[in-house]
């Protein structure tokens, strides 16, 4: 019986040696449905949410691996996950030959579709508003057909409601989660969302840095349990926790 109850004791030791942290990181302007800060906490901390965090836990469950997660300006989550130490995975990611050189990609989990968010009655002549500095090259929409002068969404809204634009182009993910959190003001539920047609969706995957030494065992995690949920609609049911209205 001693020697059973040691030899469970130096499983369970095991176990816990065995368990690696990993940090995944998103951008900290906040990105929803994939990753923003929730509100504050008793302690002033801001909990890190989204459908990107609550995908990795679930991938992740059942393996050694136990992620944490951090928002940070995009440029030093990209440089820290490259290095590997201190984050070894970037939430939310395009993919690139350029990014590839420096990262493994899992398999997508989500598509962003380009759409159209329109303010009811509003005149079909007017322009559209825009955020500054957004790029609205995967929207089909030429530079001149949007006033991109608004440095947030309030903003945006402020000019549709004054009648000075007719909508705005935003993945409709996005634009689903933007209201569903309430970031488009009182009026926001009333936008009508309109899918952009021929265009292609843009696949989000996870990045895991080339650098952490266990990458490889970490993306096959993750693809393995991403091919899953995917395939039994748990992916599906994550996404619509964080959507305004249904698919």
């Amino acid at each position: 019986m001693a020697r059973l109850l040691f030899f469970m004791f130096c499983l369970m030791v095991a176990k816990v040696a065995a368990a690696a942290g990993i940090v995944a990181c998103g951008g900290d302007n906040g990105w929803p449905p994939s990753s923003y800060f929730g509100p504050p906490q008793h302690n002033n901390a801001r909990p890190v949410l989204g459908y990107s965090p609550d995908v990795l836990h679930a991938v992740l469950s059942a393996s050694a691996f136990r992620p944490e997660f951090v928002l940070l300006p995009f440029r030093r989550c990209l440089s820290l996950a490259e290095q590997g130490r201190q984050v070894q995975v970037v939430m939310g990611a395009t993919f690139s030959a350029e990014r590839a050189r420096q990262f493994l990609f899992s398999r997508h989990y989500l598509h962003l579709r380009p759409a159209l968010f329109l303010w009811p009655g509003a005149a079909p002549g007017l322009p559209l508003c825009g955020l500054v500095g957004f790029n609205y090259a995967p929207f089909g929409v030429k530079p001149d057909e949007v006033d991109e002068g608004s440095s947030s969404y309030l903003l945006v809204m402020k000019k549709m409601q004054a009648g000075r634009c007719r909508g705005f182009a935003e993945y409709v993910e996005v634009g689903r989660s933007l209201q569903l959190l309430g970031l488009l003001g009182e009026d926001g539920g009333r936008l009508q969302a309109r899918l952009l047609p021929g265009l292609v969706p843009v696949p989000l995957h996870f990045m895991v840095s080339r650098a952490y030494p266990d990458a490889g065992l970490l993306l096959r995690q993750i693809d393995r349990q991403l091919e899953q949920m995917d395939r039994n609609g748990q992916l599906d049911a994550l996404l619509a926790r964080h959507q305004a209205v249904a698919q």
